[in-house]
């Protein structure tokens, strides 16, 4: 795997191609044969696709941190996921809080 910068964010701000990016969501559908799962946070959903050795299956409504490479399909995007990992509710609350306490410090900075 390339050394690249992952971009905490949120489905919504998924809007590069080829960016490593790390969110968090739902699972809002998975399908067994091929691996392919949605993620939806709010009323944004993202498809994404399992890019991984590991066999991980997923059951609606689990709450996901996913770490992958966003693609450009159609007119949105995808993400070729690298990494998921099933989470809590405070895990979820936990990242939400940070994004906003990151963007406040980057808007702040001037960054």
């Amino acid at each position: 795997m390339e050394n690249q910068v992952i971009k905490d964010t949120e489905i919504k701000g998924i809007k590069e191609d080829n960016v490593r990016v790390r969110f968090v969501g739902k699972v809002a559908s998975f399908d067994d044969k091929t691996g392919m799962f949605e993620v939806e946070n709010g009323d944004q959903r993202i498809t994404c696709l399992p890019n991984y050795q590991e066999s991980v299956k997923l059951g609606m409504s689990e709450l996901v941190l996913v770490t992958g490479k966003s693609v450009a399909a159609d007119s949105s995007f995808e993400v070729r996921a690298d990494s998921v990992k099933k989470i809590n509710i405070n895990d979820y609350t936990n990242y939400e809080k940070y994004l906003i306490i990151r963007r406040d410090l980057l808007i702040n900075n001037g960054s």
